[in-house]
């Protein structure tokens, strides 16, 4: 993992407005949400509600006043999607605080991207400078029916994140047309009968990335991993994290994040 793709996770950090969701495709099907709230004992993993803990993040502050956060790729919803229908009624409020904190990136992620026009805040124009707009996808079903919705719609930024990848994805059309910023690549991770990551696959589409010049990110090669035939298991994130990693493969064109506000400053 080079230097760039060291801080971005270095400087990367998760905000929940709301928690609950609802499966919509083969990528939710061993999603660690569900399984994080079963192992809990957390009920009404389905049930979405607005965070009583967490909704603030963005705009929290310290006992002097100043933000707890600063300088960070702060990714939306991990325990639910933000364009989810039953958070209709408190997302006008989050992106008042995304746009107070323009000094932040916001990374939103969806797999509802037919909900993002309808949903984006009155004074959006061509997007927010500090939100990139991103789906997920799983294989190439998802791929063909999200990606294009994701072009059409306006953004400064545009990533995919192929999470879990539990097949392989001919993207070589969309990225050849110049709408797709970063694909972020991850394999599918848990302790139940979780799907293979084939190593071909994630070859095939670094190979898309590089070819046309997009910015590819491997996160985490999943608990399991065929390469060269032979299945590998990988129990622990940091150990997925450190396969992906010792293989060199990340290729950056876009840093994703800003430098930091110190080093603008060094900048004048």
């Amino acid at each position: 993992m080079n230097g760039v793709s060291c801080e971005i996770y270095s400087r990367t950090t998760s905000w929940n407005p709301w928690h609950g969701c609802r499966k919509v495709s083969r990528g939710c099907q061993n999603c660690y949400m569900f399984e994080g709230n079963r192992l809990r004992g957390i009920p009404g993993s389905s049930t979405v509600r607005r965070s009583s803990t967490q909704f603030d993040r963005p705009v929290r502050k310290d006992r002097n006043g100043r933000y707890v956060l600063n300088d960070v790729l702060v990714m939306t919803s991990m325990t639910s999607d933000f364009f989810i229908e039953e958070a209709d009624e408190w997302r006008d409020e989050a992106w008042r605080m995304i746009s107070k904190r323009k000094d932040l990136t916001f990374e939103i992620l969806t797999k509802r991207p037919e909900r993002i026009m309808e949903s984006l805040p009155k004074d959006w124009g061509d997007g927010y400078r500090n939100v990139r707009m991103s789906v997920s996808t799983e294989d190439q079903d998802a791929w063909d029916k999200r990606v294009p919705i994701l072009m059409s719609i306006p953004a400064r930024k545009r990533d995919v994140f192929v999470a879990p990848m539990i097949g392989k994805i001919d993207g070589d059309k969309e990225l050849s047309e110049g709408s797709i910023d970063a694909v972020f690549v991850g394999g599918e991770y848990g302790h139940g009968e979780v799907r293979p990551c084939d190593m071909e696959w994630v070859s095939s589409m670094r190979e898309s990335c590089v070819s046309n010049d997009v910015t590819f990110i491997w996160r985490n090669c999943g608990t399991l991993l065929i390469k060269g035939g032979e299945m590998s298991r990988y129990d622990s994130l940091a150990e997925q994290s450190l396969i992906c990693s010792s293989t060199g493969m990340d290729y950056i064109v876009d840093p994703i994040l800003p430098k930091r506000a110190a080093e603008q400053t060094r900048l004048f």
